[in-house]
């Protein structure tokens, strides 16, 4: 039999389930027969399924709101507030279960207001460094 890299099938979850954990990942495995799991390869080793790779589709949160005074900052925050409602609402009509925000350094203040108690919902992941690959969209 040996190695192989396979696409993923049903029957593979339950392996895969094991690994994560053994592994004692801190948070909740997903459901990868979602139809938000576009990509998923699996490498077997003699008929035993020892890693997989999966690609969740996940919306990216982009923003770009014109800071001059065509407003006062409350009627900025509100604009904002508005247009995550309405994409909000379209990403989960199109069945997207999750939105990254990435901020550039100096944005911390607009960190904590996105996350905080009259914020967008968004939680600061503190355990979790965020990397990204760019593999069409940004070219």
């Amino acid at each position: 039999m040996g190695t192989i890299i396979r696409s993923y099938q049903l029957g593979d979850a339950e392996q895969i389930q094991k690994i994560h954990d053994e592994n004692k990942l801190d948070f909740k495995f997903p459901n990868l027969n979602s139809s938000l799991f576009t990509v998923n390869k699996v490498l077997e080793v003699e008929g035993v399924v020892r890693a997989s790779y999966a690609l969740r589709m996940v919306a990216e949160a982009n923003l770009w709101l014109d800071r001059s005074d065509w407003t006062d900052p409350r009627g900025h925050w509100l604009t904002v507030k508005a247009l995550d409602k309405e994409a909000v609402a379209a990403a989960s009509g199109l069945g997207i279960d999750a939105v990254q925000c990435f901020l550039p350094p100096g944005y911390e203040k607009f960190g904590k207001r996105i996350s905080g108690k009259d914020g967008l919902g968004f939680t600061k992941c503190p355990q979790w460094d965020y990397y990204a690959k760019f593999i069409g969209a940004q070219q």
